[in-house]
């Protein structure tokens, strides 16, 4: 059967310690969690198929969020101020919270690459926000 979206919860902190309720983002719309691999190109001059061979290369990963910008939560104070300095920080998405353990979701470490505010003359100020992986996802 497949998950609901609307449970997911997303917390953002600058240790890897189990994500607990004041590491949760306010205001997350939108959530997603991207893994890829570089594919390498093998084929040997020896080959007569015709067809490419391929294997797996370094793997990589991001994890992109939008929502409603809310200034006085902390996890996206952090994530502000780790775009700026540089620093780490660990994203935790549970797309199943009432899971058991190793069956919620996925913790990274991450950069910050982009943090972004819009705001329209009548609507909210919209918050996003896109992370890349600098070591292999674990499972929460």
């Amino acid at each position: 059967m497949a998950a609901a979206g609307h449970p997911t919860k997303v917390y953002v902190k600058a240790t890897n310690a189990a994500a607990v309720s004041g590491d949760e983002v306010a205001g997350i719309k939108s959530c997603t969690n991207g893994h890829s691999a570089d594919l390498l190109d093998v084929t040997t001059f020896k080959d007569t198929s015709g067809w490419r061979q391929k294997m797996n290369g370094l793997l990589d990963g991001t994890v992109e969020m939008s929502g409603l910008a809310e200034f006085a939560d902390a996890p996206q104070a952090l994530i502000r101020s780790s775009m700026l300095s540089g620093a780490s920080i660990w994203v935790t998405i549970e797309f199943n919270p009432s899971g058991s353990a190793g069956q919620k979701g996925f913790q990274m470490e991450c950069k910050v690459a982009s943090a972004n505010f819009a705001s329209e003359l009548e609507g909210t100020v919209d918050f996003d926000a896109s992370f890349q992986f600098t070591a292999a996802p674990v499972a929460v």
